[in-house]
């Protein structure tokens, strides 16, 4: 059976691009729909400004092509409303599925500014402030859902889980741990901010406490320029 890491991007790896756009407080005076909105339509501008810098996506899937060993996959999530990873992987032009791909689908867990030819298939589109009642079933989401209960190597970028809704997957997580194989799942948390980088660890390790969960303070660009180090340890990098 094939091996596969998870890889779980946040807020993070986007301010990395340099989209470091966040929801104006002013916005909360809207109705929830309109500022959904309002929010796409300001995504999908601030992806047109001449400051976004993609070169660590691309970087990234470069390593990725070029190193991943035998037998290794690698699957894509996201918690960003935007899409900048999936750019760079349609700049990739591929006609096939690599085989260092297990599906060159990027997963949005909250919902994402970009236009779909089948929407019926998303994840809805999610606030910070929602509630986790209001994360609706979708075929995206029960995919990503899925795949993480049989995945047991993840990788985090910039993520926290400090909003309500994304803190409800690790407890769902939590609720079934004990059956499937991320019970014993390997963690690494990448975040160059120390605080963030001790709570997104801090509640991995207590929604799967028989889980190895180890940290690195750098950010995303920085761990790749380093040489991805852990990927070579683990053997999901040949060299």
């Amino acid at each position: 059976m094939s091996k596969c890491v998870h890889w779980i991007f946040g807020r993070g790896s986007s301010i990395g691009c340099n989209l470091k756009w966040g929801v104006p407080t002013a916005w909360d005076a809207f109705a929830r729909d309109e500022k959904i909105e309002m929010i796409k339509k300001s995504i999908l501008f601030e992806m047109e400004n001449d400051k976004i810098d993609t070169s660590s996506f691309r970087l990234f899937l470069k390593n990725l092509e070029e190193r991943t060993a035998d037998g290794w996959r690698h699957r894509f999530t996201t918690t960003n409303w935007d899409f900048l990873l999936e750019k760079e992987i349609e700049a990739l032009k591929l006609k096939v599925l690599p085989p260092w791909m297990a599906s060159n689908n990027v997963y949005h867990l909250n919902g994402t500014a970009e236009e779909h030819m089948n929407p019926k298939y998303l994840s809805p589109f999610l606030l910070e402030e929602d509630k986790y009642s209001q994360r609706d079933p979708s075929p995206e989401a029960n995919d990503v859902f899925n795949f993480m209960l049989w995945d047991t190597l993840f990788v985090v970028v910039g993520m926290s889980f400090e909003c309500e809704s994304d803190r409800f997957l690790l407890s769902s997580l939590n609720r079934v741990q004990d059956e499937v194989p991320i019970g014993k799942s390997w963690w690494l948390v990448l975040n160059p901010s120390k605080i963030a980088l001790e709570a997104s660890s801090s509640r991995i390790a207590t929604a799967l406490p028989r889980s190895r969960v180890r940290t690195k303070d750098i950010s995303f660009e920085g761990w790749i320029k380093e040489g991805m180090g852990a990927m070579v340890e683990l053997g999901v990098f040949a060299f």
